[in-house]
């Protein structure tokens, strides 16, 4: 009820964006969505393009599962599901590169704060951009905010 006042067109919180903002940061050619959906569009790129970072550059593919620490694991077999070791044990992700770890740490910011479209979405789509850029990804029609002076 408190956001409505400035909201007025957002039915839930996942509908609200800043009052004004037209910009598409995903990239997928809705400038109205809310900021939550725009989060979760780019959350899902950086997520695919560590999938594809990790096989074709680390050489070990990878598996992210939220709700088991440390989160990313070894999927050699691609099936999207933890490699277990002989004693069924899962097998954490070991093949870390400087730029696949950072785009893990800032995937899984956002994966853990799942309040981040509302909390500084800015910064979330500048690091969400940057690590996408960094991994080598088309990041063509994605809009990176400007850094505030």
């Amino acid at each position: 009820d408190t956001c409505a006042a400035c909201h007025k067109d957002a039915k839930t919180v996942a509908d609200i964006r800043a009052p004004g903002d037209t910009t598409d940061y995903d990239g997928d050619g809705n400038a109205t969505e809310g900021t939550e959906g725009e989060v979760a569009t780019m959350a899902e790129a950086l997520y695919a393009e560590i999938q594809k970072y990790a096989e074709t550059k680390a050489g070990t593919p990878i598996v992210y599962d939220g709700h088991t620490n440390p989160y990313f694991f070894v999927d050699a077999n691609k099936d999207g599901k933890i490699d277990k070791d002989d004693k069924g044990a899962n097998i954490r992700y070991n093949a870390w590169t400087p730029r696949l770890l950072k785009a893990a740490f800032n995937y899984q910011y956002v994966q853990k704060d799942p309040g981040a479209f509302v909390h500084n979405p800015k910064y979330v789509f500048q690091f969400m951009y940057d690590s996408l850029a960094d991994l080598g990804a088309d990041v063509k029609g994605m809009t990176r905010p400007a850094v505030a002076k």
